[in-house]
């Protein structure tokens, strides 16, 4: 959560398409949900609106492009593993104390607070080549605020529309939802006269 909230909170990237999230699925079908929810829904809307407006779609290209590199780390993700770190240990005993400060390779001694901002700001500047001005932060933060009220919006709006059409379609559901509701408002009631004795 530490990377994600300096990512798009503190120093987000100036030219992002959605708002980051992480997923991690724990089947395929939740990962082919996770895909098409978040990925090709979303791919296919974006070229939809570029072909309308006249741009060039490639959104469907750029997320190929990401399943297919996150192919290549499923032998990895899919897995556990058990690491030791004797070998450094004991080249860590052997060396001096000019050679400790020289050539400190202490994982115990990275401050990862200090470590990720510092990766992150590198990858905008000298990977992405993306302005590192003030001015440029606050248009990536206020873009930034904007899709996260886009996905909120969004998301509310798809709840609402899948009630509706429980609701329409079905009286247990109908009837779950007015069950659930009666809960609700005498458990509030319970709770305010809990509160006014």
């Amino acid at each position: 959560t530490l990377l994600l909230e300096f990512f798009s909170q503190q120093e987000p990237y100036n030219e992002v398409f959605r708002r980051p999230a992480v997923n991690f699925a724990t089947s395929k079908m939740e990962l082919a949900y996770w895909k098409l929810i978040s990925h090709t829904i979303p791919a296919y809307l974006a070229d939809g609106a570029a072909k309308v407006s006249g741009s060039k779609p490639v959104m469907r290209r750029a997320y190929d492009k990401v399943h297919k590199a996150s192919e290549t780390f499923t032998f990895f993700t899919k897995r556990e593993w058990t690491w030791t770190s004797e070998n450094c240990d004991m080249l860590w005993g052997l060396l001096s104390e000019v050679d400790k400060k020289l050539y400190n390779f202490d994982v115990m001694e990275i401050v990862w607070e200090q470590y990720y901002p510092n990766f992150f700001r590198g990858t905008k500047k000298y990977l992405l080549k993306e302005d590192m001005s003030e001015d440029k932060l606050v248009l990536a933060k206020q873009r930034q605020m904007r899709l996260q009220k886009i996905w909120n919006i969004s998301v509310t709006i798809i709840v609402l529309l899948v009630c509706r059409f429980l609701f329409m379609k079905s009286p247990v559901c109908r009837n779950l939802w007015f069950k659930l509701l009666g809960l609700a408002m005498r458990g509030l009631r319970q709770l305010r006269l809990t509160l006014v004795s």
